[in-house]
């Protein structure tokens, strides 16, 4: 089972030696894009590139799943998590794309599983976390702090003479 990783705002995950590109929105939230943390629940895109174009002759499916103890790594674990499920499906185009109006916080993941020739599966698990809007904040509660330290310093830090 491959992971996701996050490069400069580029985030991506491989199934096999097969990389996939990853953008995700929060279209009636923000115009940012994430990689695995979304500030609070709401309608959420997840975008799959398959950039391998091998990838796109083979069938694929999908499942997403709610992970409230944790990582679920067992493709048996799904069934009582699944959120969403997805058919294997062929993406010609190369694109995958779902909407999934995600109603509370928490550890989430979508499986991706690709259907080769003669009954060969690989599988890859992306995950994500919702919720925590503090964390959305943190770069600006931060800048304001230490603007407030600043100004401060600069106020009473002076000798007076």
């Amino acid at each position: 089972m491959d992971k996701s990783s996050s490069l400069r705002e580029q985030c991506e995950i491989s199934l096999g030696p097969d990389p996939i590109s990853i953008v995700t929105y929060m279209p009636d939230q923000s115009r940012d894009r994430f990689c695995d943390e979304f500030p609070f629940p709401g309608k959420i895109l997840l975008t799959f590139d398959l950039i391998s174009t091998r990838l796109r002759d083979l069938p694929i499916d999908i499942c997403l799943v709610h992970e409230p103890n944790g990582s679920l790594e067992n493709e048996t674990d799904l069934g009582q998590h699944t959120v969403s499920f997805i058919e294997q499906k062929i993406y010609p185009n190369g694109a995958i794309v779902i909407a999934n109006n995600f109603s509370e916080s928490g550890n989430y993941a979508a499986f991706l599983t690709v259907h080769e020739p003669f009954g060969v599966t690989r599988t890859t698990r992306f995950g994500f976390r919702i919720g925590g809007k503090l964390l959305y904040y943190t770069p600006a509660i931060l800048a304001a702090i230490f603007l407030f330290g600043l100004v401060y310093a600069y106020c009473f830090g002076r000798k007076r003479v």
